[in-house]
């Protein structure tokens, strides 16, 4: 369960940081676009709900939240070392973390 929570917040991570006109210009070569970032960061918070929304599921109103922001805070940590050292990098990273957490579904519904 935690490993699902891990990638999909660094794919979160991911989506939030691109719709920053920084981020996206380190790792883009094309040109920030409002409409695009504002669609990034939509994606964002809405993976951090499901993973919000999942760890609360899994393991109730007590352990739910604090699980969830454990994993939170293990992925900004992925994601931030992530963006310093290998910027270009990061996205195909983030694309191999989520296909990792979505592979893991079937375990953790089982």
């Amino acid at each position: 369960m935690l490993w699902l929570g891990l990638c999909l917040g660094v794919a979160a991570w991911c989506l939030l940081s691109l719709g920053l006109a920084k981020h996206h210009q380190q790792v883009f070569a094309s040109a920030f676009n409002a409409g695009r970032a504002r669609a990034l960061r939509a994606g964002g918070w809405l993976l951090l709900a499901v993973v919000f929304a999942l760890f609360v599921y899994r393991l109730g109103w007590a352990q739910g939240p604090i699980f969830w922001f454990a994993a939170l805070i293990v992925s900004a940590l992925a994601w931030t070392l992530l963006m310093t050292m290998a910027p270009k990098a990061s996205i195909k990273v983030a694309a191999m973390v989520l296909l990792s957490g979505v592979a893991s579904i079937p375990l953790w519904l089982g």
